[in-house]
């Protein structure tokens, strides 16, 4: 995801950390930062109130445009996954969440559990 975006919506790339926040926080703050030229607008504040409005107004509209669309797509995956294929659920979410465990995985860890249980016995 883009650094901007990810600043704005929150994600942060997934990560959910404190960290010095860069960049604008918010829609708001991205149309002002796309529009606020001081050698253009000389400092007039009424034309870039003026511009930022118009600006502010697109975004929250591709903003909205944008949140339907991955409402539908996510509807859609939901579709599919209620008809018994997970698959296309699970290639959504493969970078959030851990596969599972293989068989021998899974026993790997059990042994390695028991091997420590008796460990402690024999002390």
């Amino acid at each position: 995801m883009n650094a901007i975006l990810s600043n704005i919506y929150g994600t942060h790339g997934m990560e959910k950390t404190a960290a010095a926040q860069q960049g604008p926080q918010n829609l708001s703050d991205l149309a002002l930062l796309l529009v606020y030229d001081e050698e253009e607008h000389g400092g007039d504040l009424t034309k870039v109130a003026s511009v930022h409005k118009d600006v502010f107004g697109q975004l929250c509209s591709f903003d909205r445009a944008g949140r339907a669309m991955a409402q539908a797509e996510f509807t859609d995956l939901e579709k599919v996954a209620s008809e018994g294929n997970l698959e296309p659920l699970q290639a959504f979410f493969a970078d959030v969440v851990e596969p599972e465990p293989s068989a021998e995985e899974k026993q790997a860890a059990l042994d390695a559990v028991k091997q420590e249980l008796a460990r402690r016995a024999r002390k």
